[in-house]
């Protein structure tokens, strides 16, 4: 999977939309719940990505 949707973010803030995208996967949390908002496009950039792998590999 690449990270090019997460490009222009700091280590930690790449860390922290995969973290929050699990965490939503899980539904533990929505995305709505991700702080700092201005992360939440990224986190839902993520799912995204992780649902588009899983289709491309069945």
């Amino acid at each position: 999977m690449s990270d090019k949707h997460l490009e222009g973010l700091t280590l930690v803030q790449k860390r922290l939309v995969k973290a929050y995208a699990t965490t939503v996967l899980g539904e533990v949390r929505t995305v709505e719940d991700v702080k700092p908002e201005e992360l939440q496009p990224y986190v839902e950039l993520e799912i995204a990505e992780r649902e588009i792998t899983v289709l491309a590999s069945e």
